[in-house]
């Protein structure tokens, strides 16, 4: 059925705004229209100027930063460490096949961990991937006087050099004692013991137990309408893993009205919000670390993030920027209730940290959804049977490349929703046999809307032909273009994969820098998907308005071309391999089928 022509310029408006929406909100929406207009009245400054200067190295610890543990710590560790900030403090390194972990005497916490099986760029030489910490090292406590970041420990390293034992007694006669076990995975275990070797009661009060922080690799930008930075939660009571990576500008504005502060502050280090947690998680596109408690220990969940400073800002001091900037780091951390500690009693904690790939079969093994860092979405089942399906076929299949497992994967996909695809097509090209009967009825009942619909179903029922049967099989296909859409988007195992001229399937293919207007690079996959799209769109049978169809077959491998062009080439291989496959079936299916001939004359 042909819809009414306004009806479909409307369809085409809401089509590319569905499309477009991602970038409209990121980038126009958010810069022109805050949801907290400026005040008027005088405020407390949100930076200093000297702050700002600061701010301009991003690989630098900004000097706006304070731990929220500055003022707990008070003299008592100024005291017990004086002269210890002068020297390097001890390390112990921990490994296994898939990591090293470099643990310090300072906080007893992690400073670096080294992943053998990624690189660090795309370079063959490059050498292991490196996650630093040292800047806001993990599994630091914040909040515990002479037990936190600055506090100094003593190691002890096992016979078997799988775990270190860190020590420290405060003044008032607390006792940590942290074990730190390296695992076969890229799993910490970590247990805390509290002792209490005074013979007066003590209270261990609330603490935060920290991960390092997480940003960008190196060379890599977000996607238009992707965020690649972000903090994971998830709380008792059968809540679903909630991802604060598009709230983080929120949290921000939030924080600086709570604040009243007359700019938007450099850096925010406070609870997303007042409830329970089983494990928290800090990330950027390919790696996590992920902290889980001992089980009903996560008072609550602590989320650090800094932001970019503006360019006015970096320009003028005094300037106070209200608009959101792009985010620098993130970091995560669960906060515990005090305790009270008898005399020559323990406390003990058992928490883990994974700190490495977001991968599939790593994180799977995890008992509390924390596979779900990888943010599947609501078609998640079909996600996590393709990834496997594409990790099958590459390690299965010679040459076991990536870019050969997604045009396997595709062909998959497309023998399997075969028989669905060929119905679909079918019924198009039925309806498109009764369409001149079809436009006959409109132009006799034009001025009868209710007989035009009753004689037009009566002809769909006469000739067999369900109007649906069109739209329904491809319905059906979606969830899983959606799902494969999300894995190819985000799936670690494309990192560094080359095919054919591509280096990297997870990036766009950067060809000649510039050379296209706009200073855009050369990116041929999309280039081909557009045209293969547009050839797949022309094959099709259409019951509609040729001109409809022609606009359609136009406009929708513009758009995207526009929205996919700066996306992973993985995608665009997947997207160009299907269209490829379409055309094939709907040539193979225009030789087999013959078109129904419909009557000369319209209905009675």
């Amino acid at each position: 059925m042909s819809m009414d022509k306004r009806d479909f310029a409307w369809f085409i408006v809401l089509l590319a705004l569905l499309f477009a929406w991602p970038v409209i909100d990121r980038m126009i929406a958010r810069t022109f229209f805050s949801d907290h207009p400026a005040k008027e009245k005088t405020t407390k400054p949100a930076v200093s100027a000297d702050e700002v200067k600061h701010a301009e190295a991003a690989d630098e610890t900004p000097a706006w930063e304070s731990r929220p543990d500055t003022e707990s710590r008070g003299n008592l560790e100024a005291s017990d460490d004086t002269g210890a900030d002068h020297e390097p403090p001890p390390t112990v390194t921990l490994t296994n096949a898939k990591a090293e972990f470099v643990l310090s005497s300072r906080g007893a916490s992690l400073l670096k961990v080294t992943l053998h099986e990624y690189r660090a760029s795309i370079e063959k030489d490059s050498g292991p991937m490196v996650l630093d910490f040292s800047t806001r090292p993990s599994l630091s406590y914040d909040k515990l006087p002479s037990l936190g970041t600055t506090a100094l420990f003593t190691a002890a390293v096992s016979s078997d050099g799988r775990s270190v034992t860190f020590t420290r007694d405060t003044s008032n006669g607390l006792r940590l004692e942290r074990t730190i076990e390296v695992t076969d995975r890229y799993v910490l275990r970590v247990i805390d013991r509290f002792l209490n070797v005074s013979k007066s009661p003590l209270k261990i009060p609330n603490s935060i137990l920290r991960t390092g922080p997480m940003s960008r690799e190196a060379g890599r930008t977000d996607s238009p309408g992707v965020i690649s930075l972000g903090v994971d939660t998830l709380s008792p009571g059968g809540e679903s893993v909630k991802h604060w990576g598009g709230e983080i500008g929120d949290l921000f504005e939030a924080s600086m009205e709570r604040r009243e502060l007359s700019g938007l502050p450099m850096v925010i280090d406070e609870p997303p919000r007042d409830h329970p947690v089983d494990w928290v998680a800090a990330k950027n596109k390919y790696f996590v670390q992920i902290l889980t408690p001992p089980e009903g220990t996560g008072e609550r969940a602590w989320l650090y993030a800094r932001r970019a400073p503006a360019q006015r800002e970096k320009e003028d001091p005094s300037f106070l920027s209200r608009k959101m900037t792009s985010i620098l780091e993130v970091g995560a951390g669960v906060e515990f209730a005090s305790v009270e500690l008898p005399p020559g009693q323990v406390h003990e904690r058992v928490s883990t940290l994974y700190v490495g790939p977001m991968k599939y079969s790593e994180l799977h093994a995890m008992r509390l959804h924390q596979v779900d860092v990888m943010e599947f979405g609501m078609w998640a089942p079909i996600g996590k049977l393709l990834l496997r399906v594409l990790n099958f076929l590459h390690d299965h299949i010679p040459p076991h490349n990536y870019g050969v497992a997604i045009i396997l994967l595709t062909l998959i996909v497309r023998v399997v929703f075969w028989p669905i695809t060929h119905k679909s097509t079918e019924s198009m090209k039925r309806m498109a046999a009764v369409a001149p009967l079809v436009n006959e009825i409109r132009e006799k009942y034009k001025d009868n809307p209710q007989k035009m619909q009753q004689e037009i179903m009566a002809l769909y029922k006469e000739h067999k032909i369900n109007p649906l049967g069109g739209c329904l099989p491809m319905l059906i296909q979606i969830p899983v273009f959606i799902a494969l859409f999300v894995v190819l988007r985000s799936a670690i195992e494309l990192r560094f994969a080359s095919f054919l001229w591509i280096r990297d399937l997870s990036e766009p293919e950067n060809l000649l820098p510039g050379i296209l207007p706009f200073g855009l690079p050369l990116n041929i996959l999309p280039l081909l998907m557009a045209a293969t799209m547009y050839l797949q769109m022309k094959l099709s049978p259409s019951a509609g308005d040729p001109v409809q169809q022609k606009i359609m077959s136009i406009m929708m491998p513009a758009m995207m071309l526009i929205f996919l062009y700066n996306f992973a080439s993985g995608l665009a291989l997947y997207w160009t391999t299907q269209n490829v496959l379409m055309i094939i079936q709907q040539l193979m299916m225009k030789r087999s089928i013959t078109p129904l001939a419909p009557a000369s004359k319209g209905r009675k």
